[in-house]
């Protein structure tokens, strides 16, 4: 057999054999409108009971029938863009031009019945919309460049770009419940988690400077509620570069990458968690230690940092 056979049919093996190993993503149609033909991964993921909802900037994109595709790269440059494919099951309605999606949640039970809400980062502000995502209702977020949403059946949750701060509160007051801080150093997405006493996950980044260059760690991490304890991490793909939202869905987290275009299907599964123990004063804002104490306490200002929070029910 010749060489160049011989290649090829090595080439095909490997093929497979990383196929089989890949991640599960699909492409979107999102596109940053600052770049000319530039595609951009979505700032936000919702579920609502049939569609992953998309966003970014002032575009939203309801994706169904989702057929995911492995990811798979030999270099930065060639990255063999497989890209899966989606239908749109509902047609994008008006959108605020000068909104920009940086966190999306869904309230409601399934299949369109519900509202839909985004943390606009650009403007400071909470909307409220309906599913064909005509506009109902906005107030001032609770924290300062909002980067992530989530509902948990009766508050929202809304993660701070800034602050580190992750703040639980009431859509119908505003009245602040919770405060906590974020366990990763640049959070960029949350989602809701009913499973056991109820959790929160937050993605986002963490990084470091060695000597040589400056690296970047995406995390998910998992926050108990009652407790404001660390619980556990799921690793993500390596392939995952940016994450910058994340949803979880039917025994999955659907996780955007901002870099790469793409969202990831990573399975939802307890045992490949790994358990932490990290409590609320081992976390480190800034070169303070953050000062918890247990118990519910009404907050009509938000903390600054090192001051004290509070959490728990």
């Amino acid at each position: 057999m010749k060489s160049q056979e011989l290649k090829k049919i090595g080439f095909i093996l490997a093929l497979i054999f990383i196929s089989g190993c890949a991640s599960q993503q699909f492409k979107t149609d999102l596109f940053s409108a600052l770049e000319q033909d530039t595609q951009v991964g979505p700032t936000g993921l919702a579920w609502d009971g049939k569609n992953v909802i998309m966003g970014t900037g002032n575009q939203i994109v309801f994706a169904r029938n989702i057929t995911t595709e492995p990811f798979y790269s030999f270099s930065k440059k060639d990255t063999m863009l497989n890209g899966g494919s989606y239908s749109s099951g509902r047609f994008p309605g008006p959108q605020r031009m000068d909104m920009d999606v940086c966190g999306m949640a869904w309230e409601g039970e399934c299949c369109g019945e519900g509202f839909l809400w985004i943390a606009d980062g650009k403007n400071e502000k909470i909307i409220k919309m309906k599913p064909d995502l005509t506009f109902i209702s906005e107030f001032n977020s609770p924290v300062p460049a909002p980067n992530g949403i989530a509902f948990d059946g009766k508050s929202l949750w809304v993660v701070s770009k800034y602050s580190y701060k992750i703040v639980q509160f009431n859509p119908d007051t505003q009245a602040i419940e919770n405060v906590y801080y974020s366990p990763i150093q640049r959070p960029t997405g949350l989602t809701w988690d009913c499973s056991g006493n109820g959790y929160i996950w937050v993605i986002g980044i963490d990084d470091c400077r060695t000597s040589e260059k400056r690296c970047y760690t995406p995390r998910l991490l998992r926050i108990d509620v009652k407790t404001g304890n660390i619980t556990h991490e799921a690793k993500l793909p390596e392939t995952v570069t940016r994450p910058t939202s994340v949803t979880l869905a039917e025994k999955y987290f659907w996780v955007g990458d901002y870099n790469l275009n793409r969202v990831f299907k990573i399975p939802f599964d307890e045992s490949a968690f790994i358990q932490l123990d990290l409590k609320p004063n081992d976390i480190i804002i800034g070169n303070r230690p953050t000062k918890v104490i247990s118990k519910k306490t009404a907050i009509k200002k938000e903390p600054e940092v090192g001051q004290e929070i509070y959490i728990g029910r």
